[in-house]
């Protein structure tokens, strides 16, 4: 079913005097020309005419304060992203999308903002000399099941908040560590992503400012990770206090997976655990994503920029975790479509060995 064009950009509309959303006598006819779209349109009738309601639990919800001249331009992208989830999730219902979007507590940031502060991985580069060890897990291919999920095998930690720092390299690097000693022994152990993002510089990170999968890697393999709860995560670069003698947490190899092979994921997952997978988080639908197979068109894969871990799929899906908190996604999950290498799931993926 065809959208009318415009009534999106109708619904745009802001008088800064009023601090109305719409201007008076527009919102009717632009719900009624929605509503001529065949979208159900009581809902968004509701929301559209009480905004100052929506952004007040908005900041009470997720505890936001502003200056008085940030709210406003804040208050103006979050109202841009919150028509963008209404106009989605009414096309959702229709069967034009197969995932949903919701208004997070990322939704008062620009798209600008959002790749600016949170999607910070940098390109992994070899050393000298250096070679990719790549291949594929030792494995019989009768024991690999159709459908995985770590986390129904207990494999299931905290969601973490990386907050207003790109550190997501040193949370997936961290997290597939955690996820070989779970393995190994059937413990949750929680280890220092902040001694990542303060100590690993000497193998080219750059704290908040991003890093890369394998100079974490070089760097854990080298160094060893300490406990999270002697060196908790603060979300800012402070100076090293790397301790040798408490650093008891090693890998004994990495490797990197052939690109752009999803059935190499599929076996690394099954017989190695955990893997760290580069991604493109760019699209806007990335940043609100709430539920569903996510498959946005525009989430190409020929940009890599942000780092998750890769803990399950199943027939159709990879399953994701996310370092944006438990309000983000599926309680800080996501569903990615599989056999299209979307998002560059399969460009760039490590495992360690412990």
């Amino acid at each position: 079913m065809r959208i009318i064009s415009g009534y999106f950009s109708a619904l745009m509309m802001f008088n800064s005097v009023s601090l109305q959303i719409i201007p008076p006598g527009i919102e009717q006819k632009v719900v009624d020309r929605i509503k001529s779209t065949g979208i159900d349109v009581s809902d968004i009738q509701n929301r559209v005419h009480d905004f100052a309601e929506e952004w007040h639990r908005f900041k009470a919800n997720f505890n936001k304060s502003y200056s008085i001249l940030g709210e406003s331009a804040r208050k103006m992208t979050w109202q841009d992203n919150f028509l963008r989830v209404i106009k989605h999730n009414e096309e959702a219902k229709q069967g034009l999308h197969s995932y949903t979007l919701k208004v997070n507590h990322l939704a008062d940031m620009t798209l600008k903002d959002y790749l600016q502060s949170l999607i910070r991985l940098l390109k992994s580069m070899r050393r000298k000399g250096e070679e990719d060890l790549l291949g594929v897990p030792f494995h019989n291919a009768s024991e690999i099941p159709e459908e995985l999920d770590w986390r129904e095998r207990g494999f299931k930690g905290k969601v973490w908040n990386q907050l207003d720092c790109g550190s997501c390299y040193a949370f997936t690097v961290v997290s597939i560590v955690e996820g070989q000693i779970f393995k190994k022994t059937g413990e949750l152990k929680y280890l220092s992503t902040q001694q990542v993002l303060d100590c690993s510089k000497s193998t080219g990170n750059m704290g908040c400012r991003g890093g890369s999968l394998r100079n974490t890697l070089r760097y854990v393999q080298e160094n060893g990770l300490i406990d999270q709860s002697i060196y908790p995560y603060s979300a800012k670069e402070t100076t090293c206090h790397y301790q040798k003698a408490v650093a008891l947490y090693k890998i004994k190899s990495w490797n990197i997976l052939p690109s752009k092979d999803e059935e190499a994921l599929k076996i690394a997952l099954a017989t190695v655990g955990p893997i760290a997978v580069s991604i493109n988080a760019s699209p806007s639908t990335f940043q609100l994503y709430h539920d569903g197979l996510y498959d946005d068109a525009s989430c190409t894969s020929d940009k890599l920029n942000h780092a998750m871990l890769l803990v399950g799929y199943t027939k159709d899906a990879w399953i994701l975790k996310n370092w944006w908190s438990d309000q983000w996604g599926k309680e800080g999950y996501m569903l990615l479509r599989r056999h299209r290498n979307q998002c560059g799931v399969a460009n760039f993926a490590a495992y360690a060995e412990v």
